[in-house]
């Protein structure tokens, strides 16, 4: 009897054992940048600035404060994601985005460099790698369109 219940307890503690193994690095560096970039793409900006290192968390900030004001962010891919080690990660982000004042969707493409020194991972640097500009607030010449005719034929009347 001693000898079952041995048994049991070795088998529940290997089956334990198998539950609590950490996460690896990539992994956790992957779920850190979808949450961040996610969450600021819905305008959750304050509650993701714990994702950020604390010299980047102004300038932050300052990138997104037009998301949703004058650039809506529709769609957020992370495009890879490279170790250097365990500690370095480099994460692409493409985004999706207009403004809210024209109809024309624009893509960006930013690298952002994640560190994971002393905890969690954190957003230390990102920079536009291609694509727009205007996603984190850069001053851009609007092109002024005229006013387009109407394109229906015009009516005739057969007498």
């Amino acid at each position: 009897m001693v000898c079952l219940r041995f048994a049991f307890a070795l088998a529940l503690a290997v089956a334990w054992s198998g539950c609590v193994t950490p996460a690896p690095p990539a992994e956790r560096a992957s779920e850190a940048a979808r949450e961040l970039n996610v969450n600021s793409r819905f305008g959750e900006i304050t509650g993701v600035l714990e994702l950020t290192a604390p010299a980047m968390r102004d300038r932050f900030q300052v990138r997104r404060a037009e998301w949703g004001n004058q650039v809506r962010v529709v769609d957020v891919e992370l495009a890879a994601l490279t170790l250097s080690d365990a500690k370095h990660a480099a994460v692409t982000v493409d985004f999706s985005w207009t403004r809210v004042d024209e109809g024309t969707l624009r893509k960006t493409r930013v690298l952002q460099n994640w560190e994971a020194v002393d905890g969690p991972w954190l957003l230390v640097r990102e920079r536009r790698m291609g694509g727009d500009l205007g996603l984190f607030g850069e001053a851009v010449a609007r092109a002024e369109t005229a006013p387009r005719p109407d394109v229906q034929f015009p009516t005739k009347v057969i007498p």
